[in-house]
């Protein structure tokens, strides 16, 4: 099994880049060797009686001047003067460091005057000379057209020929004065390979079918596209992964290809909790402690499943379950898939479930597009079927919904990163059948079927911007806009809480309107640690609806509501930790603490 660079197959450059230089050796030039005790002297580079900036002149002895002069003679080509030759030199002993002065004739500045790729048939020649930085005008400089050939077989190798080579093949000179540089560039293509197989180093759990569908290598098909880069963003995109290594390219015999990808494996689940203290609501009241808990099994049997399960428990008697299942790959094909089921209880009042569909396709570039299908239904309980002002406190409820969404990720690192942005939008459009008693002007009871067309846009956006040196600007926000005829209180967005309005209680406000936009200033400890200031802006425009506190009816309403705040997030052995706290102008003293807790399993 042979094995290629990732990145590079092999340069062969010739050692006859640079001409040889006109005329002979400085005057006096010895081919001695220095001895181990002669004294390093100091030298210098005189051409046309200016001093010549000789950086990489190096310490050599008095009576090592054939190497001095080979050096000399180096720096002068690269800046072009291909037929320089040394006139003299002129040596002082009786200084300390013993100094001597090199005096040089450098000639005519020779450019490049054309470059040409020969054996380029899989790849336009024209897009390749593009790729170089040696081009005409230009003096030939070894180190960058050793980069140049680089580039070319990078290129050759994502296009699916990693077993191209690269060589100059011949250096000329074109008639002219000056004259100038003719440069042919030797391609050798090789044979376009087919992916075998993948390989997983380091991972017990994960199918190396699963990396090769992430990574979008294909087996039995030749290799196109490779990019080691791209392949190590992906899998580390997936969450799955603590580590992921540079992948390798082996080519076994002549045709196949192996890529060996090491990994190191996250632990395959992990428990949230997050709880949080409410300060009392009166001067009489005591305070109150909320929270939910996060249990998270990842990378099920090796293929990246998914299984996740929230329970949220609210202020007073609500609370909320949360149960989703995700597959990336759904029969092996390039689609994603999740299914969800949320529930929803207030007391006695009503209760709410959520029965959704996710079926997503991942484009390059972190760009994800998917569609959505939701089927609602509410139910009144005991205290929602009383008559409020003529009619049913709850109505029975069901919709349906079909929408599409957009969801955009480029982070540098998915824990704690310095640059990037997240963006997702979803909108979806339904119909909602209503059905309540109403008490009719001659104080009959009677059951109303409404029938409304509803639509919801939801968008959530994250911009990360590095500042300082481990200080992060972070800008985001998020917003749910509901359009109906009529608005029952179930169907309103919710804001308020550690995740969505901090220094608020949870769930606080309703409306069929809600926004937040916020900013954290981050000082980064380390790459899961840092210490942060935010400022929350939050939105609410509520409808008129029945208000299930006090069964009367709410009035519509507007209101800005800021919070500020102060948190740090902590990684440990066992994982992470969250604190923050939280108030608002409104009840400065009413400080929200918020902890949560992130343990793998």
């Amino acid at each position: 099994m042979g094995r290629a660079r990732a990145g590079v197959a092999r340069v062969l450059l010739l050692g006859c880049l640079l001409l040889p230089a006109s005329g002979g050796a400085a005057r006096g030039q010895s081919d001695t060797t220095a001895a181990p005790t002669s004294p390093p002297a100091a030298w210098r580079l005189v051409a046309d009686g200016g001093a010549v900036d000789w950086t990489a002149a190096g310490a050599w002895p008095l009576d090592s001047l054939d190497a001095a002069a080979r050096a000399a003679l180096h720096a002068l080509q690269q800046e072009g003067h291909y037929f320089a030759r040394l006139d003299s030199v002129r040596m002082d002993s009786s200084r300390t460091p013993p100094a001597a002065t090199f005096f040089a004739t450098p000639g005519p500045r020779v450019d490049v005057g054309r470059v040409r790729l020969d054996g380029a048939a899989a790849l336009d020649s024209t897009a390749l000379l593009a790729l170089m930085d040696t081009r005409p005008g230009r003096p030939l400089d070894p180190q960058r057209l050793e980069a140049d050939l680089e580039a070319l077989l990078v290129r050759y190798e994502r296009a699916g020929f990693p077993l191209v080579q690269a060589h100059v093949e011949d250096v000329a000179l074109l008639p002219g004065d000056p004259p100038r540089l003719d440069l042919l560039i030797r391609l050798d293509e090789g044979s376009a390979l087919k992916l075998r197989r993948v390989e997983v180093v380091g991972a017990t759990r994960t199918q190396p079918r699963y990396v090769a569908r992430v990574a979008d290598l294909r087996l039995g098909r030749a290799l196109t596209g490779y990019d080691p880069d791209a392949i190590r963003q992906r899998l580390e995109a997936t969450a799955f992964f603590q580590s992921v290594g540079l992948p390798e390219l082996l080519v076994e015999g002549d045709t196949a290809a192996v890529v060996r990808i090491p990994l190191e494996e996250e632990s395959p689940g992990a428990f949230d909790l997050v709880l949080g203290y409410l300060p009392p609501a009166g001067a009489q009241g005591s305070g109150s402690l909320v929270g939910n808990g996060h249990l998270d099994l990842r990378n099920l049997f090796g293929d990246g499943r998914r299984l996740s399960l929230r329970l949220n428990r609210l202020p007073g008697q609500v609370s909320s379950v949360d149960v989703r299942a995700a597959d990336p790959f759904i029969l092996g094909l390039p689609l994603d898939a999740e299914v969800r089921f949320e529930g929803f209880q207030q007391d006695s009042t009503y209760g709410k479930q959520r029965y959704g569909l996710e079926v997503g396709y991942r484009l390059a570039g972190g760009l994800h597009v998917f569609g959505t299908l939701n089927r609602e239904q509410t139910r009144p309980g005991a205290g929602g079927e009383r008559l409020v002002g003529g009619r049913q406190r709850v109505a029975r409820a069901g919709a349906l919904f079909a929408g599409l969404g957009l969801r955009y990720q480029r982070l540098d690192r998915r824990v704690n990163p310095r640059r990037g942005f997240f963006l997702e939008t979803n909108f979806e459009r339904g119909r909602k059948e209503r059905t309540a008693r109403r008490v009719t002007a001659a104080q009959d009871t009677t059951r109303e079927r409404v029938v409304l067309r509803q639509e919801r846009l939801r968008a959530e956006g994250r911009l990360y911007l590095p500042t300082f040196t481990r200080q992060v600007a972070v800008l985001g926000g998020e917003t749910a806009l509901l359009f109906s005829n009529e608005y029952d209180a179930s169907d309103l967005f919710r804001l308020g809480g550690a995740t969505s309005l901090r220094g608020y209680n949870e769930e606080q406000f309703r409306g069929r309107f809600v926004a937040r936009l916020f900013t954290e200033y981050r000082f980064q400890i380390d790459r899961t640690s840092y210490a942060f200031l935010f400022f929350d802006l939050g939105y609410q425009e509520q409808p008129e609806i029945v208000d299930l506190a006090s069964e009367r009816i709410s009035p519509a309403l507007r209101g800005v509501h800021p919070g500020f705040g102060l948190g740090f997030q902590v990684g440990t052995d066992l994982g992470l930790i969250n604190l923050s706290l939280a108030a608002n102008p409104d009840d400065p003293t009413g400080v929200r603490a918020h902890l949560g807790l992130s343990l793998g399993l």
